[in-house]
């Protein structure tokens, strides 16, 4: 069988043997980090199109950290874009709809990094054997 197919295989089941970890806060917080610095630098040069940069990242971080077999990776994901959906449309409620750019970019640093958070949060939950 070719390493291609195991590694999709592992993106949706585990070896039994094999005991998960939990998603690390740290690296995910520096990817929150430099992800917030590229959205401020094309923000401030007024760039449109860069509203998607935290969210995508985002998006990108906990699937890579899905596809590397954290525990709870499911659950977590599930619960991180439920949790971000959520802070995205609180947060746009309560920030004045001016259009300004750097109002998107407040409400995008709010909803990701609760995303993360949570992500991180649940990932860390204790470990259930089979």
């Amino acid at each position: 069988m070719g390493d291609g197919v195991r590694s999709v295989r592992r993106f949706f089941r585990r070896h039994p043997t094999e005991p998960p970890e939990p998603s690390e806060l740290l690296p995910n917080l520096r990817v929150w980090l430099f992800l917030l610095a590229v959205g401020a630098c094309a923000t401030a040069f007024g760039w449109k199109t860069v509203s998607l940069t935290l969210p995508m990242g985002t998006v990108w971080a906990m699937f890579d950290e899905m596809t590397l077999g954290v525990r709870h990776r499911w659950p977590a994901g599930v619960a991180a874009l439920a949790v971000g959906w959520g802070g995205k449309h609180l947060a746009r409620a309560a920030v004045p709809g001016s259009g300004s750019l750097w109002d998107e970019f407040c409400v995008n640093a709010l909803w990701t990094v609760a995303a993360l958070v949570t992500f991180v949060g649940v990932s860390r939950l204790r470990w259930r054997r089979s």
